[in-house]
């Protein structure tokens, strides 16, 4: 078991290293046997092709978020005044801590050109909120004012955006960094994060 486990880790640092400098259209299994310093034959006994182990990595990342997440979706979307300060909800955390924890693995799947990983990831980022609203107003709706599609696309886009331009930063910001500024996002228009106050226009 420790031997399988060892072994993984060497092919999962080599398909990271190889996603970085040639991309995955480009990487083949020898590459990843060579680099990983295993017979072929090891890689085989685990995987298909370079498309299964791809797809090992996603459902591995997606299946242990999900889970993570179970524990902490009786928590709910509380308002909060911005100019208070705002205390991050765990759902957040819970997500922004395990994205670090695979760090490398998440950004080169998001990168990866043709992959279903970032549609996966924000149909649970999407459950999330729906959980939240169910907590909290006791049904899914969002403000009646525009559609329900485009409110949960906003939400969910905008989280999405923010999560991948923190993962293609050179030096990225640590996790209570990073999970104040969404939450404050969360609040302010874009008028705020601009610092444009119309009062004084």
């Amino acid at each position: 078991m420790q031997r399988k486990t060892q072994t993984n880790e060497k092919i999962k640092k080599a398909f990271i290293e190889l996603m970085k400098t040639k991309g995955f259209e480009h990487l083949s299994v020898r590459d990843i046997t060579s680099l990983a310093n295993i017979n072929r034959s090891t890689f085989y006994a685990h995987y298909e092709d370079k498309y299964d182990l791809e797809k090992y990595f996603e459902d591995t990342i997606l299946s242990e978020l999900s889970e993570k997440l179970q524990d902490n979706l009786d928590t709910t979307m509380q308002y909060q005044d911005v100019t208070q300060g705002v205390e991050p909800y765990t759902v957040l955390t819970t997500i922004m801590e395990y994205v670090a924890s695979e760090f490398e693995l998440v950004k080169v799947l998001m990168n990866s050109n043709g992959t279903t990983f970032e549609t996966r990831v924000k149909k649970i980022l999407r459950q999330v909120i729906d959980q939240g609203l169910y907590l909290k107003k006791g049904n899914d709706k969002m403000e009646r004012q525009i559609p329900n599609d485009y409110a949960y696309e906003i939400i969910v886009s905008g989280l999405m955006d923010t999560i991948k331009y923190w993962l293609s930063k050179e030096k990225p910001e640590n996790v209570n960094t990073i999970v104040d500024i969404i939450m404050k996002t969360r609040y302010l228009s874009p008028y705020d994060l601009l610092g444009v106050d119309d009062r004084k226009v």
